[in-house]
C-alpha cells in the first residue's frame, strides 16, 4: 500500500467534511503530530487506526486504501482479503514474541 496515496485519500475525505486535521486527532485520541504524519504517508498506520479513520470519516476502509480513492469493489476482494491475513499474521506473530 502507498502509505503517501493513502494519506492524501484520508486528507480529501476529511476536507470534503470541512474539517482540520485536529478536529480528527482530538476525536479519535492522537496526537495532532501522529494525525498529520498519517496524512503526509510518513508513517504505517495500525489496520486498527485506519478503521478508526474511515468510521469517523464515514468512509469504507476500501476507500481509503484504493489507488483512486473509488468505492469498493468486489473486483478486490480476493486481492484485499489476502493483503488482510498478511496483516494480521504479523501482528499474531508480534504478539506472539512480547
Amino acid at each position: 500500500m502507498d502509505l503517501v496515496k493513502l494519506g492524501k485519500n484520508i486528507s480529501a475525505k476529511r476536507r470534503l467534511l470541512g474539517l482540520k486535521q485536529e478536529d480528527v486527532a482530538f476525536d479519535i485520541d492522537i496526537s495532532v503530530t501522529s494525525y498529520a504524519k498519517i496524512e503526509r504517508g510518513e508513517t504505517n498506520i495500525p489496520f486498527m487506526r485506519l478503521v478508526q479513520i474511515a468510521d469517523y470519516l464515514k468512509v469504507e476502509v476500501s476507500e481509503l486504501v484504493r489507488e483512486d480513492g473509488s468505492a469498493y469493489g468486489l473486483e478486490n476482494l480476493s486481492a484485499d482479503i489476502h493483503q488482510m491475513k498478511e496483516e494480521l499474521h504479523v501482528v499474531y506473530k508480534k504478539i506472539l514474541n512480547m
